[in-house]
Parts: structure tokens; C-alpha cells; sequence
């Protein structure tokens, strides 16, 4: 009788097992190589940043990599209403912007944007 109970004790135990933690996605392939933004590569992201949000929004982060479609510059800027961040591309010394993070959606989308051109912000 009392091998049963000690029985289905250890089959519980034996089929008690962890699951492995996935490992962290390594950066993405497609990211090219780290980009050192002149004075007036600054001076024109910010300055897009600006006529888009408001004249004293305030640029926190900006991290910039090239690859084969360009210069990619993310970053994240404070307009007012805390940081926001954004994604754009640096084209013939101006800059576009792409997204600008908003509610919460719109913020993990502009993320998940950078982190797929290996900018991690």
C-alpha cells in the first residue's frame, strides 16, 4: 500500500522540469556600423525635431548608425510631456523624421523600429 503512494510522489517529481529561459535575441543582422554625428547633424535633427513638436523641445539621446539604406537616427526628445522617443533618417544633411513615439502603442512601435536597425536607445 504504501508504494503507490510513494510511487506517484516520485513520478510528480520526476516529471517536474524547468523550462530554459530563452536566450536574448542578439542585434539584428541588418544593423551597420556606428555613426559619429557632426555639429550639423545634430543641428539639423534637432531642428526637424522642433518645427515638428514645439520650438523648445528638448533632445535627450541621439544614436546614429549607417547602413545600406542610410543614416538611421534615433533618439529620445522631451517636448513638454516627457520623453518621447524617435526614429529618422539623416538624408543629404537634413533630416527626416520617421515616427515619434505618442501612447504606448505608437512608443514600443518607434523601439521595436530602432531595435531593428541595431540602435538600441
Amino acid at each position: 500500500m504504501r508504494k503507490i503512494p510513494a510511487l506517484l510522489v516520485l513520478l510528480a517529481v520526476a516529471s517536474c522540469t524547468s523550462t530554459p529561459q530563452a536566450p536574448k535575441p542578439a542585434p539584428s543582422t541588418a544593423a551597420g556600423a556606428a555613426v559619429t554625428l557632426t555639429d550639423a547633424d545634430r543641428a539639423a535633427v534637432e531642428g526637424a525635431l522642433r518645427a515638428r513638436l514645439t520650438p523648445t523641445a528638448t533632445i535627450r539621446t541621439m544614436i546614429a548608425q549607417s547602413d545600406a539604406g542610410g543614416v538611421t537616427v534615433c533618439g529620445y526628445v522631451n517636448s513638454g510631456s516627457g520623453d518621447t522617443p524617435f526614429i529618422g533618417m539623416l538624408v543629404e544633411g537634413a533630416f527626416i523624421v520617421t515616427d515619434l513615439g505618442g501612447p504606448t502603442e505608437r512608443t514600443i512601435a518607434v523601439q521595436k523600429a530602432c531595435h531593428g536597425r541595431g540602435i538600441y536607445i
